[in-house]
Formats: structure tokens, sequence, C-alpha cells
């Protein structure tokens, strides 16, 4: 995330190389995205039947186009063409859960969180 990969460490990265052109640092990046991208689906969601892109990304359609590539047999598509628009799936994940923090239902997967059982998420504070 933007914790570990930021302006200043790609400043790092950089000393010593001179002068790069920018669209090739770009497409540096990009690559490393998409590298990064099809590692984890090759070793984490080897079945997976589709791979669904929100946030930014999901509107660069150089790294749409290379996330294909790098995984032919596996679709990969936009939230927005499944109904939720990329730009709105963080939005609509805390409306998600507010909705269950206020009808009290749990919210977690213990045998993801590592929690010891289901779990409501938050708490509401009256002002």
């Amino acid at each position: 995330g933007r914790d570990l990969f930021n302006p200043g460490w790609l400043a790092a990265r950089l000393q010593g190389f001179g002068a790069i052109a920018p669209v090739d640092i770009q497409a540096t990046l990009t690559e490393f995205t998409v590298s990064a991208c099809v590692d984890c689906v090759n070793r984490y969601g080897k079945d997976s039947l589709s791979l669904i892109v929100c946030g930014g990304g999901a509107l660069n359609t150089f790294l749409m186009q290379r996330l294909q590539a790098g995984l032919p047999s596996v679709p990969v598509t936009s939230s927005t063409a499944h109904g939720l628009p990329a730009l709105q799936v963080e939005a609509t994940a805390f409306a998600w859960l507010a909705r269950k923090t206020l009808r009290r239902e749990t919210g977690n997967l213990a045998s993801v969180t590592g929690a010891r059982g289901a779990r409501v998420l938050g708490a509401i504070y009256p002002a």
C-alpha cells in the first residue's frame, strides 16, 4: 500500500540511475503491480474463476490489459461490470459494516481473523 510504496520509496529506488523518462517509470511501476497481482493469483487463487478489479486501477486500461495478459485463462473485469462502481467499493464496504453493526449482526470470519468466534464489528455511540 501507500505506506510502503510512496514517492519517498520511489525516489530511493531511482537514486543513481540518472534521468529516466516519466513514461518509463510509470510503465515499470505498472508492470511491478501486474507481476505482484499475477503472482498472488497464481499462488493463492489457482482455482479462481475471475479477477474483479476495483479502485483507481480498474480505470487504467493499460493495467487491465496487462493483468489479462498475465492471467490469460482468468477473465479480468472491473467491479463496475458487476454493478459496483470501481471508485465506490470502499464506501460501500463501510456502509455494509455500519449496517451489520446497527443490526447487531456479526461481520467477521473467525477462520480468517483469528478471533475466538463471530463478533459484531464496531460500535455506535450516540452524541
